[in-house]
């Protein structure tokens, strides 16, 4: 028999700055992502409060409103999309009688779940331990201080909390160590592939269909409808075509290729400690002979995704106005679900981009094209887009 999955309610705070319809945007992706947790979403509600609270972030009635419809439902778990300290988490527990989640804590549950390699498991550990360090305080409320010396004389010893930091500090360092020798690894690794093959790196928000592209330049590679499928990154040969041009004839007629890796998707508000722990494994991006940016073309966000992306590559060291930046195509997947003047709009907005449709085929051969003619080599000029430029939202 099916173990029926466990229900949440999911809130976000909008403040007087906030629009109701971006937070209720967000409320729907906190959505997608508790289902990729493992849960079933029972009700969604946006708390509606001017200042934030010190204690418990919302307000005390919104939270205990929250917990008398928890209890008629049936619900367990609260959900919010706002980051929280330990202290405010620990406080809507005891107010609201729910195992309350942030939104950072919910995505390190999902990093946790789809982790497989060595590599994988220890980066999602350290981001989880270094979330969990700062959060320790008010844990351990209920013990004592345990007694230290020969039958509990001689000084106050140490209280729980302060073992568990010690600890949780040592096995970071561990994490740490084990990370460089894989970094070390990593690298040895690439400096083992074919020379000469150029190397490129399909990037974007999470679930916007970077694996079926992969598949459909290389024939390999498991695309799923899930947020955050792809952690470890997958390097594949993909095919070019010959290396000849109709129009002047010239060309060896040789088959050209180039190594295409799949990386972990970004999104909205990605937790910090997980950009900094999958720091070796992003040093594909950073290292990379070009970028293919994936969007879902058929995403009300589309815009506010390609924003996410284009911080999170900043922040990685990706900036396309830098001297050593990469050359970098934009793939505006999904276009099937488009109409014709959709189409049309979105080659106004982003005139560089390729409108593709990964799962079908659609615009591979422009892509490949684009690969063959530009790598190896220099970015070729042109005038960066919106999305590509600092915003200071994401900053």
């Amino acid at each position: 028999m099916a173990e029926t999955p466990p229900r949440c309610l999911l809130i976000a705070r909008q403040g007087p700055e906030d629009r109701e319809d971006r937070i209720q945007d967000h409320l729907l992706e906190l959505a997608e992502l508790a289902r990729s947790c493992g849960f079933e979403v029972q009700t969604r509600r946006i708390l509606k409060r001017s200042q934030i609270a010190t204690r418990t972030f919302y307000g005390s009635g919104q939270l205990q409103a929250l917990a008398d419809e928890a209890a008629r439902q049936g619900v367990r778990h609260l959900i919010c999309d706002d980051e929280l300290s330990g202290s405010q988490v620990n406080a809507i527990v005891k107010l609201t009688n729910l195992i309350c989640l942030d939104r950072t804590g919910l995505i390190l549950s999902i990093f946790e779940q789809r982790a497989q390699s060595r590599e994988a498991k220890a980066q999602v550990e350290l981001a989880r331990l270094e979330y969990e360090l700062p959060r320790l305080k008010g844990a351990w409320t209920h013990l004592e201080r345990q007694g230290g010396g020969v039958g509990l004389r001689g000084g106050p010893g140490e209280t729980q909390i302060e073992v568990d930091r010690r600890m949780i500090r040592t096995r970071i360092s561990q994490l740490k160590r084990e990370l460089t020798h894989l970094e070390q690894v990593r690298e040895t690794q690439r400096q083992g592939r074919p020379q000469g093959l150029p190397r490129v790196v399909l990037v974007g928000y999470t679930n916007a269909g970077k694996t079926t592209l992969l598949k459909a330049l290389t024939g390999e590679g498991e695309p799923r409808d899930l947020l955050f499928a792809t952690l470890d990154t997958t390097t594949r040969k993909a095919w070019l075509g010959q290396d000849f041009d109709v129009v002047t004839g010239e060309g060896s007629g040789a088959p050209k290729h180039c190594l295409v890796a799949d990386t972990v998707g970004f999104i909205r508000k990605l937790p910090h400690q997980l950009v900094a722990a999958f720091r070796s494994t992003l040093g594909e991006v950073r290292t990379a002979d070009a970028l293919v940016v994936v969007a879902d073309a058929a995403h009300p966000d589309l815009e506010e995704h390609l924003r996410v992306v284009g911080a999170t590559l900043r922040e990685i060291g990706c900036a396309p106005e830098d001297d050593d930046a990469q050359p970098r195509l934009l793939v505006l997947n999904q276009v099937d679900r488009l109409h014709r003047p959709q189409k049309l709009d979105l080659k106004k907005r982003h005139p560089g981009a390729v409108q593709a449709c990964a799962l079908h085929g659609t615009g591979i051969p422009e892509i490949r094209g684009w690969l063959r003619e530009l790598i190896p080599g220099p970015p070729m000029p042109r005038e960066l887009e919106a999305w590509e430029l600092p915003d200071p939202a994401y900053s």
